[in-house]
């Protein structure tokens, strides 16, 4: 008999010296299934003034054009409730791939919404 739970998890990463990385997390525990309501990412620093920062969230096996969910240009703050409806298993990742952000800041992936427990 399973349960349901809240969902509050994040993951971190720093970007690199172009402004780039990539934070993903997802259900590790066998039977384990997330729900997601809402993405929501921040990231310290000032947008950089040269290239098109751009920040991607999938979700899924891996990150590719059938699993992107919603994108932004605001990588430093910004919530996204696309990813509602969608159900991730173990071994499927929510991804937030940051691209031309503030380099060397912390940027952060929230996913919040509910999940079932065995």
């Amino acid at each position: 008999m399973s349960r349901t739970a809240a969902l509050s998890k994040s993951a971190s990463v720093v970007l690199d010296a172009n402004g780039n990385g990539t934070a993903e997390l997802g259900p590790a525990a066998p039977g384990e299934t997330w729900l997601p309501a809402s993405c929501s990412i921040t990231c310290g620093g000032s947008i950089p003034t040269t290239g098109t920062p751009t920040l991607y969230l999938y979700a899924g096996n891996g990150i590719s054009s059938g699993t992107f969910i919603d994108s932004t240009y605001n990588v430093t703050g910004a919530s996204s409730s696309m990813i509602a409806g969608k159900s991730l298993y173990p071994g499927q990742q929510v991804f937030a791939v940051w691209t031309d952000g503030p380099a060397g800041q912390t940027a952060t992936l929230a996913v919040n919404g509910s999940r079932t427990v065995p």
